[in-house]
């Protein structure tokens, strides 16, 4: 048994179905089940990692939160394994989706559409184990809103297989609406690096790309030739004589 854990623990992790630290399996033996612990490293389970308990009594302390959900999945179906998993592909399509369908092929004819559960409830509510549980007595895979996707199988590897499904299935989706341009595309250059003949610091608005802002002050005193400044000498009316060369105070010593 810990082999099998840890093969479907580690080929999850690796595809990209968990995290490091996220989901959890379970198999059922009779009245009893075994399932990973509760922040259990899926890609590198140990013995350790393993805690059995009754599904007719409460969970033991070391289960995780969801294992209140893998007790009613084997109360009211047939399943020999559930797998809880958090494949990103389907839950992006879950948020949107009211129920994730593929069009053909494989997914189709195993568990022809996955349902996608909407609670307010945290993961470790009856009210979750009931919602979930009663959905999968009709599909082989249900994904809940916000958390995941729980399935079921004939074994561990089986119920892998639908998880690995529906996330193809997903990825395949958003693929095909990110081509035809169902949503909306991320800018792959700059803004002025799309207009022609045009630099960051430019405005399409002025005679060939020059900035046209506003007109800057004028001199009160009535200058219209520019703008005021206070740098220089002051201003002399245009029919005022200039002083003689040698009346200009000398500005090179004092």
């Amino acid at each position: 048994m810990l082999d099998t854990f840890q093969d479907l623990g580690r080929d999850m992790f690796l595809t990209g179905l968990v995290s490091s630290h996220t989901g959890s399996l379970s198999v059922r033996s009779d009245d009893q089940a075994v399932i990973s612990r509760r922040g259990a490293m899926l890609g590198r389970l140990s013995a350790a990692d393993l805690v059995a308990f009754n599904i007719g009594d409460d969970c033991p302390s070391e289960a995780p939160d969801d294992a209140i959900v893998h007790q009613a999945i084997y109360r009211t179906t047939d399943a020999q394994a559930v797998v809880y998993a958090r494949p990103p592909a389907t839950m992006a399509l879950s948020l949107i989706e009211d129920r994730l369908s593929p069009a053909n092929g494989e997914a189709a004819d195993v568990f022809g559409n996955a349902p996608v559960l909407i609670t307010q409830r945290p993961m470790g509510s009856p009210d979750v184990a009931h919602l979930v549980s009663r959905a999968l007595r009709e599909s082989r895979i249900v994904a809940l809103r916000g958390y995941g996707v729980f399935a079921r199988g004939s074994d561990l590897e089986d119920a892998f297989h639908m998880v690995s499904l529906l996330e193809e299935m997903c990825n395949v989706a958003r693929i095909f609406r990110t081509l035809s341009r169902e949503e909306r595309q991320p800018a792959g250059t700059d803004w002025h690096e799309r207009q022609p003949n045009m630099g960051p610091f430019r405005s399409p608005n002025g005679p060939g790309g020059r900035r046209t802002g506003p007109r800057p002050p004028q001199h009160q005193g009535g200058n219209v030739g520019g703008p005021h400044r206070n740098d220089g000498p002051p201003h002399r009316p245009p029919n005022e004589s200039r002083p003689p060369m040698g009346g200009r105070r000398n500005l090179g010593h004092r």
